[in-house]
């Protein structure tokens, strides 16, 4: 079998394993980036799980094409249920080690909804917990996802995006904050693993530190916050060219919504001004529509601020 060829998109996720990484690919569908990840020798070995028998045999078929079943191995499996614990090797110094681990040290999921990219992740927090990292490309609700990420002690250390075939998809990769000398150790006061015991000291649980606004961009921490959350603290920072165009889309889709939406309420009349619709709200507005529109505007607004600075900023 020729060499594995990814399209953008699941390019962008495989180009955020590290070398050596023994994986689990949650929802790996036809199983294609667990082949491209041992093929070019980036995993010694990983974990192809699936949900659903059919994608899941699919999977088998191209990895025995590939030649590569003693390195990849199918499972089925909702989330990381599947995935089993294994003793951990003594450290260097001969010494006991930090009790059982996950067969794998990095969760990869591509391709789910950020609803359930997020249950999955939290279903699976103890296994987590003794991981080293996480790779996702949520399809939507991604601040859902990155809000997930923290809770769980996870801090996001790259962020990228692609556009393909007319659609924008965001990945990241953030790692395991409870890190302590290269191993990981559980959160304090959760449930461990039957027949292991706790260590002398469990680990905190921290949460994802927020990277300073760029100046002049936000002055105050809770708008910050949540256009990180919203569009990703990095790829702002970075002013990534992919989410300047997405912030554009996101502009032209509320201004349609708006007008949609007033001129439903207005008889057919829309706003002259579509870019400011707090003084054309109509008074008989359902509540329902007027809530939705306080949402476009607030999301307008952020998104606007956001893309005048990426702007500036690249004409400078």
């Amino acid at each position: 079998m020729e060499k594995m060829e990814l399209s953008k998109r699941l390019f962008m996720t495989a180009s955020m394993v590290k070398a050596g990484s023994i994986v689990a690919d949650v929802g790996c569908d036809h199983g294609y980036t667990a082949i491209y990840l041992v093929q070019n020798g980036i995993c010694p070995r990983v974990l192809a799980m699936d949900v659903n028998e059919g994608p899941l045999l699919r999977a088998g078929e191209h990895i025995q094409e590939a030649g590569l079943s003693s390195y990849i191995e199918t499972r089925l499996s909702d989330g990381l249920s599947a995935m089993k614990w294994t003793e951990e090797e003594a450290g260097p110094d001969g010494g006991a080690g930090c009790g059982r681990r996950p067969e794998a040290d990095t969760l990869l999921m591509a391709g789910i909804g950020g609803r359930l990219t997020a249950r999955i992740l939290e279903d699976a927090a103890q296994k987590l917990s003794r991981m080293r990292a996480v790779i996702l490309q949520p399809q939507s609700e991604v601040w859902l996802v990155r809000r997930t990420l923290s809770r769980l002690g996870y801090q996001i250390t790259a962020e990228d995006m692609v556009k393909e075939d007319g659609r924008f998809y965001t990945a990241m990769r953030a790692e395991n904050l409870r890190m302590t000398k290269g191993k990981a150790v559980p959160l304090e006061g959760a449930a461990l693993p039957k027949g292991e015991t706790a260590p002398e000291e469990a680990a905190p649980r921290a949460e994802m530190e927020i990277p300073a606004a760029p100046e002049g961009l936000f002055p105050d921490e809770r708008t910050w916050r949540k256009a990180g959350e919203r569009y990703g603290f990095l790829l702002i920072k970075a002013r990534h060219p992919v989410l300047r165009e997405y912030l554009q889309e996101v502009l032209k889709k509320n201004r349609a919504a708006r007008a949609a939406i007033l001129a439903g309420a207005r008889s057919g009349k829309s706003p002259s001004e579509p870019g400011d619709i707090s003084e054309c709200i109509p008074e008989h507005i359902p509540e329902r529509s007027r809530e939705r529109l306080e949402h476009l505007e607030e999301e307008s607004a952020l998104a606007g601020k956001l893309a005048l600075w990426m702007e500036n900023g690249a004409d400078g």
